[in-house]
């Protein structure tokens, strides 16, 4: 029951320092790490990215791919592509599950791999065997069709799980849910009481609407779409059970929790553990299930929808200039100092950017930055952006460079010595301290190394034992350190994190989409190197 894939969203604009052409990643085996130093990653479908990259030549056209070819599919969570025909080269990134990409019509070899090695677009070679297949009729490929919406600051419908819940491996009957969820009834008479209250829905990252670059072009609605229970889950518009998994399960199990093929359940989540969706369904005991990413089902009455935060930095070349201020707490005011004392003049909401004119003063021990329209408001309710007293010497020309500042707790994007684009952030929430015995982001100037639409991150990342599968926008710099989306919190403007750098969902996207190296087409992932051009830079400071 294959279903037509969303359209594509429009590609980012290309510059010379993206091209494509003769394309060469890097990537290792090893899981990819979380944003503390002593993390490790939950290994569901990574991939992680590292080596450099050369080209091949052949002059058989048929072992050229072009554009218009025949495809090759991802049939495990993460299918590598190789930098050469041989599975102990360097990795150069990965598809996802049920993804496919362009291969050429005939392989270029056969060595450790019976299904062929193929090159693929726009560079790389899969292995048509066991990963990866040619055979579109795969169950996995019809089974998965839905891919990630690169359009969107949450690219997969979210949720979070709201009490312990099964990860089934196949439709449960009514009495096996009873025999594996512990107090079931009494579960579903609390949900079908409160299912109004548990499933309601807030305006959301994917709400606001967005220029091709990614900045915000307007303003959020003040409601949520109008979405059905289907859809709220990850599934569009058919509650009918999938064909594989109508008696029983009819696809091979890719989630790295193994089981026989005979399992019911496979494990359990974890409360508060994010989830990404991409199916729902009515089965057995007037259930709705979501399929996730890795092909497991979960009840929904156990999940809570999560769309991710509206708020989002400002577009530099409109009009805003540095300073500029993003108001971090609740029940925030400007104040009418001309009188000497702290006079409220009117509450300012919360995430608003303010246009700053560069003058502050105290009054008492309270300091009061100006805006521009004349009033103060107290420094320790905004993240205040400025443009350094001296810029690093990278910023010349056009070259793009990404400004990160712990105290100020705001990144800001450069084009040499222009900046193009502001917002607030969240990094680590011990400040300063030493990354090595404390949850601070590490100082310095890095490049980013590999990017992930999505991947899979440990509790290290939040300070809960609980798991954030399908992490939204992640781009590692330095070892486990990353700028990703953090889907479960709204806290920008403030550190709170054990050592990344959290940004909304809306900023993540635009940072991700600017930054190189590019994403290739159908890829999930991609690393740096010396073929794409090197990962942009990430200056981090006081």
């Amino acid at each position: 029951m294959p279903r037509p894939s969303p359209p594509a969203p429009p590609s980012p604009p290309s510059r010379p320092s993206r091209l494509l052409t003769a394309l060469a990643l890097c990537v290792s085996a090893l899981a990819l790490p979380a944003c503390d130093r002593n993390a490790q990653a939950a290994p569901e479908g990574i991939v992680s990215l590292s080596a450099a990259a050369s080209n091949q030549q052949d002059d058989d056209p048929q072992k050229m791919p072009r554009p218009d070819g025949p495809r090759l599919g991802a049939v495990q969570m993460a299918a590598p592509i190789f930098e050469r025909p041989d599975r102990r080269a360097p990795k150069l990134g990965y598809l996802r599950a049920g993804g496919t990409t362009v291969r050429a019509e005939k392989p270029v070899a056969l060595d450790d791999c019976q299904g062929g090695w193929y090159r693929v677009l726009p560079a790389g070679y899969m292995c048509a065997e066991g990963d990866a297949t040619t055979d579109m009729k795969h169950p996995i490929l019809r089974a998965l069709t839905r891919r990630p919406d690169l359009g969107k600051p949450m690219p997969y419908p979210y949720a979070f799980v709201r009490a312990i819940a099964p990860n089934y491996y196949r439709v449960p009957t009514k009495d096996e849910q009873l025999r594996y969820e512990m107090s079931l009834e009494r579960h579903l008479r609390s949900y079908k009481k409160l299912r109004t209250k548990w499933d309601e829905l807030n305006v959301g990252a994917n709400d606001v609407p967005l220029d091709a670059l990614g900045n915000a072009a307007g303003e959020a609605p003040e409601g949520p779409p109008a979405f059905s229970d289907n859809e709220i889950f990850g599934g569009r518009g058919d509650d009918a059970i999938p064909w594989f998994f109508k008696g029983g399960r009819q696809i091979p199990n890719i989630a790295s929790f193994k089981v026989p093929q005979y399992a019911v359940i496979t494990n359990r989540i974890a409360r508060k553990a994010g989830l990404a969706l991409i199916d729902s369904f009515m089965g057995p005991n007037d259930r709705r299930l979501a399929l996730t990413t890795d092909a497991r089902l979960v009840p929904t009455s156990k999940l809570k929808p999560a769309r991710g935060s509206t708020f989002h930095g400002v577009d530099m070349t409109k009009g805003w200039e540095l300073p500029l201020a993003f108001v971090h707490k609740e029940g925030a005011y400007k104040y009418d100092l001309s009188k000497g004392a702290l006079d409220k003049d009117g509450k300012i909401a919360w995430h608003s950017p303010i246009q700053l004119t560069g003058r502050s003063k105290f009054i008492g021990k309270t300091r009061l930055v100006e805006a521009k329209d004349g009033s103060w408001v107290r420094n320790d309710e905004v993240a205040i952006a400025v443009k350094p007293s001296e810029l690093p010497p990278h910023a010349k020309g056009t070259t793009r460079w990404v400004d990160i500042s712990i105290l100020n707790q705001v990144v800001i994007l450069y084009e040499g010595p222009k900046p193009v684009y502001a917002t607030a952030a969240a990094t680590g929430r011990d400040g300063l301290g030493d990354p090595k015995t404390t949850f601070s982001t590490v100082r310095g100037t890095f490049r980013i190394r590999e990017k992930h639409v999505t991947t899979t991150m440990d509790s290290h990342e939040s300070g809960n034992k609980f798991e954030l599968r399908d992490v939204p926008w992640v781009q590692y710099f330095e070892a486990g350190y990353a700028i990703h989306a953090s889907p479960w919190h709204d806290d920008y403007g403030r550190p709170r994190s054990h050592g990344c750098i959290n940004l909304s969902p809306i900023d993540a996207r635009r940072v991700f989409m600017w930054t190189d190296p590019p994403l290739p087409a159908d890829w999930h992932g991609v690393n740096a190197s010396a073929a794409t051009g090197e990962g942009t830079i990430v200056h981090i400071h006081p």
